[in-house]
């Protein structure tokens, strides 16, 4: 197999820790220049001529505006973007500064934004757009409202809606006419549960030799972006196999984008008139 990755640009987003820095070094032993968005710790010690971090924060969405506008003032272009960054929702409901729950926030609407804005601003021609998602989405449903109110708020329903709305994003980039595939990676060992209590540190500390490592989670999803075996909008496995997204009724899709329009719509501003990515 021929190396496609060699001297290709690459943003991964929470590309500092866990299965993201994984799949960062697993792309630097491939020659691509990789770009990582990080929150969190210090950066990884990678060939420094081969990664760039830019420090950024999802739980503010004014944050990603910047550091997308910086990088358009560097000159900077990508052609592969991974949606990796994630956290496991917290045990107890948190507000941003943007008003939304945190997880719904940082695993998805942040993401969302970033994509639109890299596309609207040509920073972005991609042959591939990764999204992260779990096999817990399918649990998911597509009811918001429920993850924007506090009295009815669930923690593992919640980080199931989130996981829901990534996979369903490929699907949305899909019907636009641009490479997606969702990405399963199984359960594996990961750094997302920072905002758990302690006794949920102490019971995955036990659990994590059992799990799959995050460097062969790693190896999993660059084999699926090298095979191009991908079916755009569905999902690949950790095996680098193709399978079928589960099916929603459209018209609640559709009035879910239509939510996720009107909550972006401050941020999205004048990237508009540069290059707009329809709804």
């Amino acid at each position: 197999m021929s190396n496609i990755l060699e001297g290709k640009r690459v943003l991964i987003t929470g590309g500092t820790s866990g299965l993201g820095k994984a799949v960062a070094q697993r792309l630097i032993e491939k020659k691509a220049f990789v770009h990582a968005f990080g929150n969190q710790g210090p950066a990884p010690d990678f060939t420094p001529a081969r990664f760039t971090l830019h420090r950024c924060n999802h739980a503010e969405l004014a944050q990603v505006v910047r550091t997308v506008e910086v990088m358009k003032g560097q000159g900077l272009s990508f052609d592969l973007l991974i949606n990796n960054a994630g956290t496991l929702t917290p045990p107890k409901y948190i507000r941003t500064v943007d008003g939304f729950e945190l997880s719904y926030q940082v695993n998805f609407l942040a993401h969302v934004l970033l994509t639109r804005l890299l596309l609207s601003y040509d920073l972005l021609r991609p042959f591939c757009i990764v999204n992260v998602s779990s096999p817990i989405y399918v649990m998911g449903r597509l009811n918001p409202q429920k993850i924007f109110d506090p009295s009815r708020y669930g923690v593992l329903q919640t980080y199931a809606d989130t996981k829901l709305f990534m996979a369903l994003f490929s699907e949305w980039l899909a019907g636009r006419g641009f490479e997606s595939f969702s990405f399963n990676p199984g359960v594996f060992n990961s750094g997302i549960y920072r905002q758990q209590k302690k006794w949920f540190h102490r019971l995955y500390h036990l659990g994590a030799p059992l799990m799959t490592p995050a460097a062969r989670v790693a190896e999993g999803m660059v084999r699926s972006i090298e095979s191009r075996q991908w079916i755009s909008g569905h999902f690949m496995t950790k095996k680098a196999k193709p399978a079928s997204l589960k099916r929603y009724d459209e018209s609640r899709k559709q009035e879910f984008w239509q939510t996720v329009e009107g909550q972006l719509e401050p941020f999205l501003g004048a990237s508009r008139a540069a290059r707009p990515v329809g709804v």
